[in-house]
Formats: C-alpha cells, sequence, structure tokens
C-alpha cells in the first residue's frame, strides 16, 4: 500500500495520472459493452454505470479530469466510444459525462456518500446531467418530442438497474483508499 505521506510528489502526480487514465479506459470499456436499440440512434451502453465507479474511485475532481482526457481520446479518433452509437447522434451525452461526473462527486461530497439511498440519489442526478445532455443535443436531429422517445425512455428501466447496481458497488471501489493520494 502507498503511504501518501512519504511518496514524492512526482510519484504522487503519476500514480494521479495512472488513475485518471484507468477511469477513461473503464469509461471506454462501458462505452463497449453496447446493445442496439432498433428504434433509436443511442445504444443502451455501461457507460453511466462505469462512471458513477469512476467518481467513486477517483473523487471529483479525478473522475472529472479521466472524463474529459476520455473526451480528448475519443476526438483524436481512438476507439473509446461506443461501436452501436454515432458521435452525430451521441454527442450531447458524451459532453455531459464530465459534468455528471462533477455533480455526482459533488453530492457524494456534500454526504451522499454515506447511505445506500444517499449514493443512489447522487448516481441519479448525474444519470439525469447525461439524459437532458443527450436529449438536448438529440432534440436537434428529431424534434423535443422524438428526441425523449428516442434518447430517454427505452433507456430508463436499464439506468434504474445501473443507478442501483453502481450504487452498491462503488463502497467496494472505493475500499482501496486511492483518494488517499489527493484527487478528492
Amino acid at each position: 500500500m502507498l503511504d501518501v505521506r512519504t511518496a514524492s510528489p512526482a510519484r504522487l502526480r503519476a500514480i494521479q495520472a495512472a488513475l485518471v487514465i484507468t477511469g477513461s479506459a473503464l469509461m471506454a470499456l462501458g462505452a463497449h459493452v453496447s446493445i442496439p436499440v432498433p428504434w433509436s440512434p443511442v445504444p443502451i451502453t455501461g457507460q453511466t454505470f462505469a462512471l458513477a465507479l469512476v467518481v467513486a474511485l477517483l473523487g471529483t475532481r479525478g473522475a472529472v479530469a479521466a472524463l474529459l482526457v476520455y473526451l480528448a481520446e475519443g476526438a483524436a479518433g481512438l476507439p473509446v466510444f461506443s461501436p452501436g452509437g454515432s458521435v452525430l447522434t451521441s454527442g450531447g451525452y458524451l459532453i455531459a459525462f464530465p459534468i455528471a461526473a462533477f455533480v455526482t462527486g459533488w453530492l457524494f461530497d456534500r454526504g451522499l456518500w454515506h447511505s445506500y439511498f444517499g449514493r443512489v440519489v447522487a448516481i441519479a442526478a448525474g444519470t439525469t446531467v447525461v439524459f437532458a445532455g443527450g436529449a438536448t443535443w438529440l432534440a436537434h436531429f428529431v424534434g423535443i418530442g422524438p428526441a425523449f422517445a428516442l434518447g430517454i425512455a427505452p433507456f430508463l428501466i436499464g439506468d434504474v438497474l445501473k443507478t442501483l447496481a453502481a450504487a452498491a458497488a462503488a463502497p467496494w471501489v472505493r475500499r482501496g483508499n486511492i483518494g488517499a493520494i489527493g484527487n478528492r
């Protein structure tokens, strides 16, 4: 186990960078857990589940950094986004990820971390940010009503289940005390 009191600043920065890249990789893995929805241009992915775990693992600042790195990797052409989706129609969800990480982490930091119900509320708030960003972006292409029908409704039940599972798994993820190296 790393003793942060005796580790050099350079070593701590290197570990923080590795953790941010790990968080980005977790998001990419979540993106590749992808199920096409025949009537929607947006696939079901594991990204909202992964996002909650990245926040639990890295804290607010580390998670936001990981999501920004994830977006930069995708913008650079790395195959980190869902193979079943189009960046054109999924762009709003992608842009919302760092904001959702901030909201979830901010709520965790304000005391919602300490209970299962609190974690559910914080993760659901972050997921709502993702839905809002995605539907707003999608509405530019299909209109407001269809954006809800195509970009939110098909995902509600699955995201409730992912939220419940992430709220249960988050303490297990955080047990490694990764946040002790200064990412919270």
